[in-house]
């Protein structure tokens, strides 16, 4: 019936006549057609969860897969390196015996 009051004039139709036409012939409006979707907050998500796991991978390859730090990192070992170097006198025009005075060993 709706379909025979569309082929007649249009003024002695409804206001919710002509919207029933207006989503027959078209599903959405302009306005309906246009508005966010949220899709970012899906990616968005996506991305901080990738991005967690790649970090709890990078930790368990840390403590599981690479081996402990050598000795020679540790800051006392590199106190000792330091000062057999010092007492080989190593570059002392230079280098790094060239700042040290031996005299008051400072």
């Amino acid at each position: 019936s709706l379909k025979q009051k569309e082929k007649g004039p249009w003024n002695s139709l409804s206001k919710e006549e002509k919207l029933a036409l207006y989503r027959l012939t078209f599903n959405e409006t302009y306005a309906e057609m246009k508005k966010p979707t949220g899709e970012w907050k899906t990616v968005l998500g996506g991305i901080f969860f990738f991005i967690g796991f790649t970090g709890l991978v990078v930790l368990w390859q840390r403590y599981y897969v690479y081996p402990p730090h050598p000795r020679t990192l540790d800051d006392e070992w590199q106190a000792m390196q330091v000062k057999r170097m010092l007492n080989m006198r190593v570059n002392p025009v230079e280098g790094f015996s060239a700042k040290w005075d031996y005299e008051k060993g400072q």
